[in-house]
């Protein structure tokens, strides 16, 4: 909002609170429809059709003295809904200033008075999006001294780099009112921010209808990922191209607008650049009559791309997999922050009819406050997947599970149940896998080796790699069960379901059978590919035979895709090349492989769903959906920049 901003809050927001459309309220009486705009779907709006303090579930206030050396001391009081209407009140006042020091040069700290009150609300963790347009209709004051604003700030990093728009400021330069449409952003100097501004003089709107400020306009954003376009009234302010809009090196040159925001509306009095107030404006009103959020729906995949669920927010489902109920897909998947990939929300659940377009549900499994229990804030959950059991009428969840402080070494499979698709799931067990027992495709003298880790000095030489295809790592960890790492589940056609998991030090794959409620494991499993190094597996069913695309293990970095076919799921698996074709095959196109889906309505057609892992940037990973196509029977991946199931 403003150009001196030395004094911002550090907004870092790792936990976002949802408002989701069904809560938005209904428009009253007399009061424009918020009817859907072509391409636009209605994702928030606050209408303030209720009496008394802003809805707390939506807005937060400032307080005090904040910024720019502006006269007013915020406080909740200021602000109200009144006849349909959020009213921000500026006020005369004459009481001590409780920061008051004797001495102190800090404006804060300088003034003995409070001289005048005002309101500033934001929806800072409350509702934050990415990408679609804004429309606030609103009357603005235009009184000596008045600064209101309609403005956004980006979610992480300090002002200027978080990246700031507004939509609407009104204020005095040099004396003379002007209406501006700004966004900043930061550059290589703590606190100074490079600016694109349209500055239009208010005679310009006054000369076309004197009685302008007596009446309420619309302000409107459009934003996407090529640009910011700011209008009032349907007329376009300001066009504000955003591969212009990178920080320097304190904003580590990412671009601010390619990130969620919150918006704030606030009333400002004087200070840098409201201009010397008019005792006879106050009190002084600043009336709101709605504030819309819209998404444009999406009829297509772009992979790799930010891809917005209802809210506008970036879909924050990594290592996911899907479940199709009754007609209604449920996305399942890791919510990543900003800074780790340790688990401090859990699993969150996304719901779609068509695949394109997604409604965040909430977390389905949240990670757990007590220190003791498994799934504590802090742990490693990964990859889960949820299938369900038409027997017990459950949904099973099982995941890759690392227990805090420890590390990779845990290496356990967790499983948590719901009556319900979208949960909440409660975890009812976590362990290793089917201590105690053999696999099936392991040979007596593969039982009876000695050879034991102890025995070799190095990894990786031609007599290691032998004894772990012998089963080195099964009789290390034959007590305690077998390690599970990446990996996914499959019901087969007989209702019977499975584990495929990355497991002997992501050296081998490993599937196991699933009890009949699908909560334990039966015993019965065999090893695939040992010594492989093989890992997010992902394994789908065509014409009688089971295919199953991996990966390497590079950490978080991207190798080229491996590929396994076998005539029966516990049988024999063949190893083939790379199932990718052109350019990135090598690294399957930046992604990893975590789940394969069938595509709605078309038989025998299926869709590959990959990660793009942003180690140093967890929640910016994006995803990879790509068509499998079948040449010589087959899977074939190729990439394509959008695509559609039609």
């Amino acid at each position: 909002m403003k150009k001196v901003f030395a004094e911002i809050v550090n907004c870092f927001v790792f936990t976002i609170v949802v408002v989701l459309l069904t809560s938005c309220k209904s428009g009253k009486e007399g009061k424009e429809g918020k009817d859907e705009k072509p391409e636009y779907k209605l994702v928030w709006s606050d209408e303030f059709t209720n009496t008394g303090a802003p809805d707390s579930a939506y807005w937060n206030f400032e307080k005090g003295f904040v910024r720019n050396q502006e006269h007013q001391w915020y406080q909740e009081e200021n602000a109200f809904c009144q006849d349909g209407l959020l009213i921000i009140e500026a006020r005369v006042d004459n009481r001590e200033n409780p920061l008051y020091r004797e001495g102190d040069d800090q404006w804060r700290h300088s003034r003995k008075k409070i001289e005048y009150t005002s309101s500033s609300v934001n929806t800072a963790r409350k509702f934050e999006f990415q990408y679609g347009r804004v429309e606030v209709k609103a009357r603005i004051p235009v009184g000596g001294g008045s600064w209101p604003a309609i403005w956004t700030l980006g979610r992480s990093m300090q002002w200027p780099s978080n990246g700031e728009i507004d939509i609407m400021e009104y204020y005095r330069i040099k004396g003379v009112p002007h209406i501006l449409a700004n966004a900043a952003w930061g550059t290589e100097q703590q606190h100074h921010a490079k600016w694109n501004t349209k500055t239009i003089p208010f005679s310009y709107f006054t000369g076309k209808d004197p009685d302008w400020a007596d009446q309420f306009h619309v302000w409107r954003m459009d934003w996407d990922e090529t640009a910011i376009k700011l209008y009032l009234d349907d007329e376009l302010l300001n066009n504000i191209p955003l591969d212009s809009t990178i920080n320097g090196s304190l904003g580590e040159f990412k671009n601010p607008f390619k990130q969620p925001h919150y918006l704030l509306l606030n009333l400002a009095i004087g200070g840098t650049n409201g201009g010397e107030p008019d005792p006879d404006a106050f009190p002084m009103r600043y009336e709101i009559d709605y504030v819309r959020v819209y998404q444009k729906e999406k009829d297509s995949f772009q992979p790799g791309e930010i891809w917005p669920d209802n809210r506008g927010m970036h879909i924050n489902a990594h290592g996911g997999g899907i479940l199709l109920h009754e007609g209604t897909y449920y996305w399942f998947g890791e919510h990543k922050g900003r800074n780790s990939n340790s688990a401090f929300v859990g699993v969150t659940c996304y719901s779609s009819d068509d695949l394109y377009n997604w409604k965040y549900e909430g977390v389905a499994l949240p990670v757990d406050e007590n220190p003791e229990s498994p799934i504590t804030k802090g742990c490693v959950l990964e990859r889960p997947k949820v299938i369900y059991n038409r027997k017990t009428n459950q949904f099973v969840m099982y995941f890759h599970l690392e227990l805090k402080g420890k590390g990779y070494e845990a290496a356990q499979a967790g499983v948590a149940v719901s009556d319900h698709p979208a949960g909440p799931y409660r975890l009812v067990r976590n362990g290793r896998v089917n201590p105690g027992v053999w696999p099936l495709n392991m040979t007596d003298e593969q039982k009876n080796a000695t050879a034991k880790l102890s025995d070799f000095a190095e990894w990786w030489t031609p007599e290691w790699r032998s004894a772990v295809n012998d089963g080195l790592f099964v009789r290390r960890d034959l007590e305690g069960g077998q390690m599970s790492r990446d990996m996914t589940l499959y019901v087969d056609d007989d209702g019977k379901g499975y584990h495929i998991y990355s497991s002997e030090e992501n050296l081998t794959l490993q599937i196991a059978e699933l009890t009949d409620d699908y909560l334990n494991h039966s015993g019965r499993y065999i090893r695939v590919e040992p010594g492989g190094h093989n890992e997010a597996p992902a394994i789908f069913k065509k014409d009688g035979k089971y295919f199953m695309i991996t990966s390497g293990c590079t950490g978080w970095a991207p190798n080229a895709a491996r590929l396994l076919v076998a005539d029966e799921l516990m049988g024999e698996w063949q190893l083939y090349p790379n199932p990718c074709r052109g350019e990135g095959e090598e690294l399957t196109f930046h992604s990893q492989s975590t789940y394969i889906l069938p595509a709605p309505g078309k038989k025998d057609t299926f869709i590959f769903m990959a990660d793009r892992w942003t180690p140093k940037d967890p929640i910016n990973g994006r995803y990879v959906w790509l068509p499998i196509q079948f040449e010589n029977g087959l899977p074939v991946l190729r990439w394509v920049d959008e695509w559609r199931l039609n």
